[in-house]
């Protein structure tokens, strides 16, 4: 629509020019971010025309006393009001300009109906209607196609032969699923493997076994710097033992000073 402009506020400019012919101040809308204002929201400075003209302005500008938000939208449109702008006398002889002013302006009134009404019928195209209705009648008569027993039985079995899909064997559990997931917690005993010196990091998920004994046993465990065992017995025969479960790439720190010491990495199973 050629009588129409559109501005992105800035949060400080007040003042917006329009380009567009018009009759009257009543023929001038504005809007901010959807919203439409009233004469008391902005000031309408109309371009008066070269006189004698055909049309009273050809331009203006419209001036907010406080400058809209930045990133709304401010448009500025012509919306034709149907009313009298010129009264002929029946003494005065009507000049030219004067009923071509009154022409004029039912010419552009009737422009912006024919406009609007086209925008309508384009909304309500009876086509493009028939069109839809009929693609939903054809949805609705495959519904029940859709929806039998029989598909919704294939889905589910072709989620279940999937390997190695979680969900694989959603209708059993307890057969495969609560053991397998349980089974991750569970120290794997047949592949523990003994450590070297301090320190040490773990390879992947699991438990580190660690102990200590003697004439003078004592034992500290840190992992990742954070301490976790820390004691000394003076008993004679006495055992410190420490069972971690730590995470891949946790770093164990231990150290001892009794006769005997011994020290495992045990992972986890499932994985």
């Amino acid at each position: 629509m050629a009588n129409i402009q559109t501005y992105t506020g800035d949060g400080e400019t007040t003042t917006f020019y329009f380009t567009f012919p018009f009759f009257g101040t009543n023929d001038i809308k504005v809007s901010i971010g959807g919203i439409p204002q009233t004469s008391d929201d902005f000031a309408i400075y109309p371009t008066v025309s070269p006189a004698p003209a055909d049309t009273p302005y050809t331009s203006g500008r419209i001036e907010f006393a406080v400058a809209p938000s930045n990133g709304t939208t401010i448009k500025i449109w012509r919306d034709i009001a149907l009313e009298r702008h010129i009264d002929y006398q029946p003494t005065q002889q009507p000049q030219s300009h004067q009923l071509n002013q009154d022409v004029n302006q039912c010419m552009e009134i009737l422009k912006e109906q024919s406009e609007t009404l086209a925008n309508v019928i384009s909304l309500a195209n009876i086509p493009t209607v028939a069109a839809l209705l009929s693609e939903l009648s054809e949805i609705r008569d495959r519904l029940d196609t859709f929806l039998t027993a029989d598909d919704l039985t294939d889905i589910n079995t072709a989620i279940e032969d999937i390997p190695g899909k979680a969900n694989k064997d959603m209708d059993n559990l307890s057969a495969t699923g609560i053991s397998t997931v349980s089974g991750y917690s569970m120290p794997d005993y047949g592949n523990a493997v003994e450590l070297g010196a301090s320190p040490y990091t773990a390879p992947s998920n699991g438990f580190i076994a660690i102990n200590n004994y003697g004439t003078n046993p004592g034992l500290q465990v840190s992992v990742n710097n954070v301490q976790i065992c820390n004691s000394t017995v003076a008993n004679s025969g006495s055992a410190v033992s420490c069972f971690i479960p730590v995470s891949s790439g946790d770093i164990v720190t231990y150290g001892g000073s009794g006769t005997t010491y011994w020290k495992y990495f045990i992972p986890a199973k499932n994985q």
